[in-house]
């Protein structure tokens, strides 16, 4: 690993925990000898190119170039440089560079190590834009930006832009003051999540703001939008516009926006108790993985519903009359993946722990999409704590997979689900090998392998030897057939 990119790891570990689940998903350190044009594309012009008023909707006064006079890299540097050098029919240029179609990503944490110029007139900005704009033209789509600087640097600003298309728009952020940003590097971050998007300079947050603030007026009933979609970054140097002005005699050109780095996190998808479930055994339907929504779990509306465990996701979860917790009011289209250990590949017979109201419903098990268990018919139990039990198969491949409980149910269907139990179908000690139920030639050259590799499979006394004891152990199981 590249040591700027161990110490940032080691400092996130030991400034904030909750990063402990983060995942790094992209870095570009520019330790090259030039800019990554794979990654990072630049934008040239004044904005009319990609449809927006000239001056890049801000009424800014630099031409882009993707020239190496406005942005290179050095000594482990990206520099963005704007200069009073006129091109294109203005009197400043400089450089914006972007990542859309090489990197894009829903929900994580974006950081840059910047040092940002200051003077009259400069615009510094490390942000993010939607990729495909499902929502509409800015900014119904959204913007985030990571970090704004203008003028003589002494605030480092995060906010969101949202609402309607322009100008129908509104924004909200916030600012750290106090200090001239100019003068060192900083790492400046935005922690993206489902529900809130919070801002931080040098590992302190300054601002944060909720799903129940944003939103967008193309999708009304979708507490999340516009931010639920694919963003991707830009890095930019801009000169005047509305912000912060014209530069005037005291702005000293060029300019240089440093930044030593750029790396974005993500949750990784991961067992929600730190190990797999172990199969045969009881799966909590509560205990679904770790990650965001649509990637470890979907649910057919925001918001726990339930509202005493797991309160940061929305999967509707409450307490259970049979003990702990259930997951509750499972509708048409949502699932829930478990990450699971299978002990030995086969048939395993399947008890799902139900219960629905008045309406019933169907549900199944995916491994990577392929049906693993045949549908399984939830029946009306007259209330949603009155359980009963229903069962059937599944064929399960032995190691660690991700386990899917997928609701195949009808409009208007809804349930609760309590627990899986999963046992295997080994007949006794003998039954090593599938087809389990049987014992056959695959069950001794399973056992004569295990007991050739010391695995604790051929160990059938558990003395934690492999010897005669465990042979004579096997052929006497084995003589005695399955029931």
């Amino acid at each position: 690993m590249h040591w700027k990119r161990l110490a940032i790891t080691l400092l996130l570990a030991s400034a904030a925990p909750a990063l402990a689940q983060y995942a790094l998903v992209f870095a570009d350190e520019f330790d090259g000898e030039v800019i990554n044009t794979q990654v990072w594309q630049h934008q040239v012009g004044d904005g009319t190119a990609y449809g927006l008023p000239a001056g890049w909707g801000n009424n800014e006064l630099q031409y882009y170039t993707p020239y190496t006079y406005n942005s290179y890299v050095q000594n482990g540097v990206l520099h963005i440089v704007a200069r009073d050098l006129p091109i294109g029919g203005y009197n400043y240029s400089s450089a914006r560079l972007r990542t859309q179609g090489a990197f894009e990503f829903r929900y994580g944490r974006a950081e840059a190590r910047i040092k940002v110029p200051k003077g009259q007139g400069l615009w510094a900005a490390f942000w993010m834009l939607p990729t495909n704009s499902p929502y509409g033209g800015w900014a119904a789509s959204g913007e985030i930006d990571i970090i704004e600087t203008v003028n003589q640097a002494t605030s480092a600003h995060g906010t969101i832009h949202y609402g309607g298309n322009w100008p129908n728009n509104v924004q909200n952020g916030g600012s750290r003051t106090g200090t001239d940003y100019s003068q060192d590097f900083h790492v400046y971050a935005a922690e993206w999540t489902p529900d809130a998007i919070r801002w931080f300079v040098d590992g302190q947050q300054y601002h944060s703001v909720t799903s129940a603030t944003w939103y967008s007026t193309a999708a009304p009933t979708n507490p999340r939008a516009p931010f639920d979609t694919p963003f991707h970054l830009l890095l930019n140097l801009a000169v005047g516009g509305n912000w912060p002005g014209s530069p005037n005699s005291s702005t000293v050109f060029p300019a240089d926006l440093q930044v030593d780095w750029v790396r974005v996190y993500r949750i990784e998808q991961q067992p929600f108790t730190g190990q797999p479930a172990a199969i045969p055994g009881r799966v909590e339907a509560e205990d679904f993985d770790l990650g965001y929504p649509g990637e470890a779990y979907h649910d057919c509306d925001a918001g726990n519903n339930g509202g005493s465990y797991r309160t940061d996701v929305d999967v509707d979860i409450q307490p259970c009359s049979e003990g702990g917790y259930n997951v509750g009011w499972l509708c048409q289209g949502e699932w829930l993946e478990y990450t699971v250990n299978v002990a030995h590949a086969g048939t395993h017979d399947v008890a799902v722990r139900v219960a629905s109201n008045a309406t019933g419903g169907t549900i199944r098990l995916e491994i990577g999409g392929v049906p693993v268990s045949g549908t399984l018919t939830v029946p009306v139990t007259g209330g949603w704590q009155n359980w009963t039990t229903i069962t059937g198969t599944a064929d399960l491949p032995a190691g660690v997979h991700v386990l899917r409980l997928a609701n195949r149910s009808s409009s208007g269907q809804a349930f609760n689900i309590n627990y899986f139990d999963f046992a295997g179908r080994n007949c006794n000690q003998a039954d090593l090998a599938a087809p389990f139920g049987t014992l056959d030639f695959f069950d001794v050259q399973a056992f004569l392998a295990a007991f050739a590799g010391n695995s604790t499979e051929a160990d059938l006394n558990s003395d934690g030897a492999f010897n005669f004891f465990d042979v004579q152990a096997f052929l006497t199981a084995f003589a005695a057939g399955c029931p």
